[in-house]
């Protein structure tokens, strides 16, 4: 027997012929460069339910034993084992019916035998390899593990990346071509019609006389290049599904994998999007949920916007808008050479933007940290779910089927946000901002908080509770170290290494799996939901948020305004900062220490200095708005919850606020130049400014409110039907749209002209208000001035 590392792309399971046994199935990649498989037919289905309930589930046919574990309440359970994991589903509604509680009763199969291991990720197979058994057209070096040994590991692969995106007609009900950048690869799968002559498609292009062919040779070269990766721009919900569809209509399955199966969309029934794509032995990673996965704000998603704004660069043919479609085709039918070229760019620019950003060694480090296969570790629930149950299970503890009924106490506690101090409104100078450093993890490790250490009143749980850790909300938990504090400690002793070995991608995954914790424990979607859990890390948040406030202010310095773990300090020299937050750490430290004999981890950190800060007031009225501020640190301007960094607004808003905003700051005049915006707008000037982006979260149709994005998707949809059917989930991913004296309009095929006096009022009146305000002007006197000026 031998040991070989390896990492997990994709998890499974398949019926055994004859029997339908369940038999799991683990691809991935060894450190020998080979791709392997792990088939494992021993294990079996199983679930819990509470022992009392014994006798009603064998009544159903259920077969139970001895579970020697107990729920978070202290009451004993049996497991429930399974013939078949589809057999779960049914069984688990008769008991609900019954009136029966069961535990982890919705855990994937495949992904109960990884946690019942503790892998993830990476890990050690302990087996002896074979080539896997030969099928029609893989060129993949497989090997094949039957029921090994699984331990868990160290180990971070570097994945090789194939970039593909395909070019169709304008209904996408014709595949013209398919382009691939990476794993050596630099080209594109052509289309030629009958009147086109293959001599004539340009060097990096392969001519395929039919769709047909097109698809097949496309099975072939990724099977070729054999990609670990296989990524797009809105690959998941575009490109592949629109492969399907044309491979069915060709008769050509879709098989790119390292092992024997055709491709499969997954988590797309009745709904917009997919979850994923499984490829046997390969993951599909799309660009667009891996730039959101690491918070990157761009005004709109299009590959467009995001080449220019990452990479400095764009799309050759332009960046859609109205005509692109048709530029498409004309390159198509009259100027191949540029028609391949534009394809093969876009492919390329994918695979730079994620190079650039190292999103996939990100993903990989992600995977490594949750356990998570690497297209789902987007899902911080179910991350959050494999590293706790793979902790839990060791301690003889279940946990719930989710959505399971909150006990009394947890049922009768609303949710409760994170602190937000009054602020001081308008322009101060010099402003200190000091912030709570991963505020949240450090309160669950310092304090305890816990599913499993929560004191549960009235059960076998809460009986012996002893010495116990009581929040500001009243929820109380046990002082020996609870799960998420001992991950914690891990976690944040992992990071401190990273950033110390300049590992910044380690450090950023590290950092968003932390900072996710409590908003899963506050979202009933997660099996541990409890509000008490929740609420008592926020009222610890608001506790120590109203400590620091007062320990400054002892001090003579005045704080303007504090929201949720950040204080805004007035009064106070830039080199203040520093000595500060090192007296008040070490004087927090001394309180915790003496009010809950506990250790801190609480660390405040002096963040920057303002030159300038403006602290705008609500709409209509006298008092401070929250979560809203604009400050100037060292030149450069910092919008926050402000309209500039909101997508929903126009171009011309955010322009014109962020110059507002510089001359505020400057001392320069405000009046003479919202009296020129505005009569560039009311000429016409800056029609292209005046663009809304707005998301469709379903298919317009669907709608029953009709919002002005809604609207104009219906116009745009009933002015270019495509056969019936809806728009793709790429077409209508976002709404341009323009308000005219007739109301919204797609910005394609706009007939009317647009109502200049809505964007005057709706647009740069609301971001002109509180800098006009400040300088005690008003807007309605900007424009009598502008119309007086008009009379001249």
């Amino acid at each position: 027997m031998s040991s070989h590392l390896g990492f997990i792309l994709n998890v499974t399971y398949v019926a055994e012929p004859g029997s339908g046994r369940a038999v799991v199935h683990l691809y991935g990649k060894l450190r020998d460069g080979r791709a392997f498989l792990v088939r494992d037919r021993r294990p079996r289905p199983y679930f819990f339910l509470e022992s009392s309930a014994c006798e009603t589930a064998r009544s159903m046919g259920a077969s139970l034993e001895a579970a020697g574990r107990r729920t978070l309440q202290g009451e004993p359970v049996h497991r429930v084992l399974l013939r078949r994991p589809q057999d779960a589903p049914e069984l688990r509604a008769r008991l609900h019916d019954a009136g029966v509680r069961t535990f982890e009763a919705d855990v994937r199969f495949p992904y109960r035998y990884l946690i019942d291991r503790g892998i993830r990720g990476a890990l050690l197979i302990e087996g002896q390899p074979r080539p896997l058994e030969s099928w029609a057209g893989t060129a993949a070096d497989t090997v094949v593990f039957d029921e090994p040994e699984l331990r868990p590991a160290q180990w971070t692969p570097a994945l090789s990346t194939l970039s593909l995106d395909i070019e169709t007609d304008p209904e996408a009900q014709r595949l013209l071509s398919v382009a691939l950048w990476g794993c050596g690869a630099r080209e594109v799968l052509l289309w030629c019609p009958d009147s086109r002559a293959h001599a004539a498609c340009p060097a990096a292009a392969t001519p395929c006389a039919s769709e047909a062919e097109l698809l097949a040779t496309l099975n072939r070269r990724i099977r070729e290049l054999d990609p670990d990766v296989v990524t797009g721009w809105n690959i998941i919900d575009f490109d592949v599904p629109v492969l399907i569809r044309r491979a069915e209509a060709a008769g050509v399955p879709l098989e790119w994998g390292r092992a024997p199966g055709a491709l499969r969309q997954r988590g797309s029934g009745g709904r917009r999007f997919s979850d994923s794509i499984f490829i046997p032995g390969r993951v599909v990673l799309d660009g667009i949920r891996l730039l959101r996965a690491v918070f990157v704000r761009l005004e709109r998603y299009s590959l467009e916007v995001a080449a220019q704004e990452i990479l400095g660069e764009g799309k050759t043919l332009g960046g859609g808008g109205a005509g692109h479609p048709e530029r498409i085709m004309h390159a198509f039918s009259d100027d191949t050479e540029r028609f391949v070229e534009y394809n093969l760019t876009d492919a390329r620019l994918v695979l730079d933007i994620l190079e650039k950003l190292e999103l996939v060694p990100f993903t990989v480090e992600r995977s490594n940290l949750t356990g998570m296969p690497p297209d789902r570790v987007g899902s911080s629930i179910a991350a959050f779910d494999y590293l706790y149950l793979s902790r839990l299970g060791p301690r003889g503890v279940v946990a719930p089927t989710v959505g399971a009924e909150l006990d009394a106490a947890a049922a009768g506690s609303p949710m409760q946000g994170g602190h937000v101090l009054q602020s001081r409104t308008g322009l101060h100078d010099n402003v200190l901002l000091f912030d709570f450093k991963s505020l949240y993890p450090s309160i669950i490790r310092t304090f305890q908080i816990d599913p499993l250490g929560l004191v549960r009143e009235g059960t076998a749980a809460g009986d012996d509770a002893g010495d116990t850790i009581e929040a500001p909300n009243g929820a109380r938990f046990r002082r020996q170290r609870a799960i998420l504090g001992t991950l914690l400690d891990d976690l944040f002793a992992s990071r401190e290494q990273a950033r110390q070995a300049g590992n910044a991608v380690a450090s950023q995954a590290i950092k968003i799996l932390m900072n996710s914790f409590y908003g899963v424990l506050g979202t009933s979607a997660c099996r541990f939901f409890d509000p008490r859990l929740a609420n008592a890390i926020t009222s610890f948040g608001k506790h120590f948020l109203l400590w620091a406030k007062a320990w400054i202010e002892a001090r003579g310095f005045q704080v303007l305004y504090g929201d949720t773990d950040s204080l805004f300090v007035a009064g106070a020299a830039a080199q203040d900062g520093p000595r500060l937050a090192a007296e008040l750490n070490a004087e927090l430290g001394a309180y915790v220490a003496a009010t809950w004999r506990l250790p801190s981890h609480l660390e405040m950190e002096f963040e920057t200095l303002f030159e300038r800060l403006f602290l705008p007031a609500v709409r209509g009225g006298g008092r401070g708005a929250t979560k809203r501020y604009v400050g100037l640190a060292q030149g450069k301007l910092h919008f926050t919850g402000m309209e500039v960094v909101r997508r929903d607004w126009t171009a011309l808003a955010h322009e014109v606020q962020r110059e507002l905003y510089r001359r505020l700051f400057a001392g320069e005049p405000v009046e003479a130049y919202l009296r020129q915006v505005i009569g560039e707008v009311s000429a016409g000037r800056r029609d292209s400014h005046l663009v809304y982006h707005k998301t469709l979260r379903k298919d317009a149709r669907e709608y029953r409110a009709l919002p002005p994005h809604v609207v104009a998707a219906r116009k745009r949809d009933a002015a270019s039907p495509a056969d019936g059917e809806p728009a793709t989930s790429a077409q209508r991913d976002v709404i341009d749209y323009v308000i005219t004296v007739e109301g919204p309009e797609p910005v394609a095929g706009r007939t009317q002209p647009l109502d200049y006096e809505h964007y005057i009022e709706r647009q740069i009146r609301p971001v002109a208000e509180p800098v006009l305000a400040a300088l005690h002007r008003d807007f309605g006197e900007v424009r009598r001035n502008e119309r007086q000026l008009e009379l001249f």
